[in-house]
């Protein structure tokens, strides 16, 4: 669950959750193929990309122009870090454990093909 708090017209507005449909989804991995927002700093395009798809993903409840200036700059920060993490699918209640997912994928050998040939006989 995502708290967004931003202040607009001097007034501390509470936004709602946001939706992370399939179509949010597909778009947000159609931006992360240009940029990783978690691990590079984006172009301003590249930046009003990600927020007008936050703003598409609270409803509208809000415009870009309302985002940027309604976060002091460390908070922008941690809330576009927080919408990419969600839109990943990555628990943000402290459940997540990436050694668990690496342990997933080591233990999982690639399937081989058997020396035998099924269709013989």
């Amino acid at each position: 669950m995502m708290d967004l708090v931003l202040r607009i017209n001097g007034e501390e507005k509470t936004m709602n959750s946001p939706f992370i449909s399939g179509m949010t989804y597909k778009k947000y991995l159609a931006l992360k193929e240009k940029v990783d927002y978690l691990q590079q700093r984006p172009t301003i395009q590249q930046l009003d990309s990600l927020i007008q798809l936050i703003v598409e993903a609270f409803d509208k409840q809000f415009t870009m122009d309302e985002f940027y200036a309604g976060l002091n700059r460390y908070l922008f920060e941690e809330k576009i870090a927080e919408f990419c993490l969600i839109a990943e699918g990555i628990p943000l209640d402290g459940s997540f454990n990436p050694e668990e997912l690496e342990e997933a994928g080591e233990s999982e050998a690639d399937a081989v093909p058997s020396d035998t040939d099924s269709t013989a006989g």
